[in-house]
């Protein structure tokens, strides 16, 4: 079904679709006759998909629409948004900022409609989950009798996997993501902060002596992911310049938990996330290095497919995490 339009003296109304979710929209019309909500979410999606044609067909309308709708807001704003090609289109850097703003208006829009419309409706239903597995096991399973506790209509079920879930094509209502997010047509919540930070054991480096530099860690056995993984590229600021070290492994291991197994045997130093690590720094079971120059940084998202209606139930379990988490999470060793 394509896109409608009614007008009347001083309201358009549409009915607008995105992908499986269809809404009727009324917005009044600016002077210039331009419906910028509108104009916005034709915006993203052209952003998101990487094409004028590719957005078409998202929001099931033809290709001179979404080009109509883009020229006529880089008019209203006076500087260009996009580079176009007949094959696709480029984000220009004032078209990044406004990008990362419509994203913004476009979901506190949401969920002012669903603060509304949700404040009755009581969480109810089976809850699809996915997450890491190092982080499910710690920081999801724990929680659940709580907050079945709290919402008694709800079932959870989660899927622990470390690959990326397709969350509409599997039928996942939220996924945990810890990474830095890029374009998406996902709604991401950040639930926490989450540092990566090299360690050792103690015993280690009693016997191996404690590195003070990048350039020392070259004489220390180290514990990596396998070859390859993009987690094997350590992030430094050293006298004001950025430095990334390809740190290669004397022992290498898949997984996070295998790596902390690793470090605590006295194995070696590696690069671990605080989330996994944060309670044995605590016990003074592993100690940080280098501290005041690693720069690494993968917060911790709840994200759920693009919807005008949020579920009462991915609501309250996102509201539930971040108030069990809290600004510092109880992991942390601050």
């Amino acid at each position: 079904q394509r896109q409608m339009c009614i007008r009347d003296r001083f309201r358009r109304h549409y009915l607008f679709q995105y992908g499986n979710n269809a809404w009727r929209v009324s917005l009044l019309i600016s002077d210039d006759g331009m419906d910028t909500f509108t104009a916005m979410k034709v915006y993203c999606s052209v952003v998101e998909n990487d094409s004028l044609a590719g957005a078409a067909r998202m929001l099931n309308v033809s290709p001179s629409v979404v080009s109509k709708q883009l020229s006529a807001l880089e008019d209203r704003l006076g500087v260009r948004l996009l580079n176009r090609t007949t094959r696709r289109v480029s984000v220009t850097e004032e078209g990044t900022a406004y990008y990362e703003r419509c994203k913004r208006i476009i979901a506190d829009v949401a969920e002012a409609e669903i603060a509304i419309s949700s404040t009755h409706a009581a969480p109810r239903g089976l809850l699809k989950i996915t997450a890491p597995v190092t982080f499910a096991h710690r920081h999801i399973t724990p929680h659940l009798p709580k907050f079945l506790d709290e919402f008694p209509k709800v079932e959870v079920q989660v899927q622990v996997v470390d690959r990326i879930v397709d969350l509409v094509d599997e039928g996942i209502d939220l996924a945990i993501r810890i990474s830095q997010l890029t374009y998406s047509r996902l709604i991401a919540r950040r639930l926490a902060p989450n540092r990566r930070y090299i360690a050792a054991a103690p015993e280690y480096l009693e016997k191996n002596g404690t590195p003070m530099s990048i350039e020392d860690l070259k004489a220390h056995r180290l514990i990596t992911w396998p070859p390859g993984n993009q987690l094997n590229d350590w992030h430094f600021l050293a006298d004001g310049t950025e430095k990334v070290m390809k740190a290669k492994g004397s022992i290498t291991v898949s997984d996070g938990d295998g790596i902390l197994a690793a470090l605590l045997a006295g194995g070696g130093l590696g690069m671990t996330q605080e989330f996994i690590a944060g309670p044995y720094v605590k016990e003074k079971k592993l100690v940080p290095l280098l501290e005041d120059i690693v720069r690494e940084d993968l917060p911790i998202y709840a994200v759920y497919p693009s919807s005008r209606h949020l579920s009462p139930k991915v609501r309250a379990f996102v509201d539930f995490l971040l108030k069990i988490y809290g600004p510092t999470p109880y992991w942390t060793n601050d």
